[in-house]
């Protein structure tokens, strides 16, 4: 079993809208600009403690704004605490949790597809998956761990906020895959998803 971080098709998707920064060249441009001394102290030291450098965690934060932040304001999506968010979601159902997993589901991936500039299918869903709600600088709904078994997919997606997220983001990612015809199973842990799909030919 082979782990995939970004695989070939998730470039060619990333190359369909500039605001994904994973197009087919490594082309970059020389920008000029003037920030105080004070943050320029506070990106030094961030970039030592990940240890990259300046210019690496400029090109995160900047790919973190296009990816999030750009399609938040859009939204009008709220930020909160992972405390707060799961405070909330105890107090809800599980059944109540699967149906709005699912009801949200066909509301905001032709919104995000439709904002990213992406087409409906198998691709994009994989993207989305690792890129856009699982990666560090995306949405951080989770961490998601993405490997290949012959013909078929597994999307692992860890996160620290119980249970109900399990069964939330099952119900999520099922539902548009049933739209796009394409069968899907999910394993719900109590802080993870483990999500396996049959590759389309």
């Amino acid at each position: 079993m082979g782990r995939v971080s970004l695989s070939e098709r998730d470039k060619k998707i990333g190359s369909l809208n500039q605001r994904t920064l994973f197009g087919k060249t490594k082309k970059t441009v020389t920008r000029t600009f003037r920030i105080s001394a004070e943050w320029d102290n506070f990106l030094r030291k961030e970039a030592e403690s990940q240890g990259i450098s300046v210019n690496v965690l400029m090109n995160l934060i900047l790919r973190r704004h296009a990816h999030v932040y750009i399609l938040a304001q859009a939204d009008n999506l709220l930020c909160l605490t992972k405390t707060t968010f799961r405070k909330i979601i105890e107090g809800i159902s599980l059944e109540y949790l699967g149906r709005t997993g699912s009801d949200t589901s066909s509301k905001d991936f032709p919104n995000i597809l439709g904002m990213l500039g992406l087409p409906s299918d198998y691709d994009s869903f994989a993207y989305l998956v690792s890129r856009y709600f699982g990666c560090p600088n995306g949405a951080m709904w989770f961490c998601c761990h993405r490997h290949t078994q012959k013909n078929t997919d597994i999307f692992h997606l860890q996160h620290n906020l119980g249970r109900k997220w399990s069964v939330f983001l099952r119900e999520f990612f099922l539902f548009y895959l049933k739209t796009l015809n394409i069968k899907g199973e999910a394993k719900v842990y109590d802080n993870a998803v483990n999500i396996k799909v049959l590759r389309p030919s």
